[in-house]
């Protein structure tokens, strides 16, 4: 079974990620890590600056989606069970992948941020705690637009949403259930 988490930016899940692997004892990756490799690798066509717009973030996926695809290829060779969260992807890719992987799937989203909630869980990224003041504003406003056009597409296509405002912790526990049924 192949886990995919996806969703907006800063929402929670790395987390849940973590959590599924501890729970099932398997593995994960962050797309976060295979566009870093693809950066180094100087892989022309990859997105360059922040933007959180629709057609930017279908384009992206669109783009990483043979990547994604390469990877599960090989993954699934070595193991039956493997977690792979990440903003890289959307429910759109996540139909292609179904047709030829056993996939289950699940968007995390973030309806209202704030500046103070994105100070005060900064993530595990490093390059978020030394964002400069006006870009943080600009995920604070972007995330919500995003999460909202995650949502729109994953009840397109059918795929779990969970807006992760609230109580975290239930919101989190309720994404794993989806996810393992357990």
């Amino acid at each position: 079974m192949i886990y995919l988490i996806g969703g907006a930016p800063r929402v929670g899940k790395t987390i849940l990620a973590q959590q599924l692997c501890t729970t099932l004892k398997i593995g994960w990756i962050s797309t976060d890590l295979l566009m870093d490799l693809l950066r180094v690798a100087n892989t022309p066509g990859r997105k360059m600056k922040w933007d959180a717009s629709p057609e930017a973030i279908t384009a992206a996926a669109e783009w990483f989606f043979p990547y994604l695809d390469r990877f599960i290829w090989g993954i699934s060779s070595f193991t039956d069970d493997y977690v792979i969260e990440g903003v890289d992807f959307l429910p759109a890719q996540v139909a292609q992948l179904s047709t030829q992987y056993t996939i289950r799937s699940v968007f995390l989203g973030y309806s209202h941020m704030t500046l103070e909630n994105f100070t005060q869980f900064p993530g595990r990224s490093k390059g978020y705690a030394n964002l400069p003041e006006a870009h943080r504003r600009q995920i604070v406003e972007d995330v919500p637009l995003w999460s909202a056009f995650i949502r729109q597409e994953a009840e397109r296509l059918g795929y779990p949403y969970i807006d992760m405002v609230g109580n975290f912790s239930q919101h989190q526990a309720k994404a794993e259930l989806m996810l393992t049924g357990v």
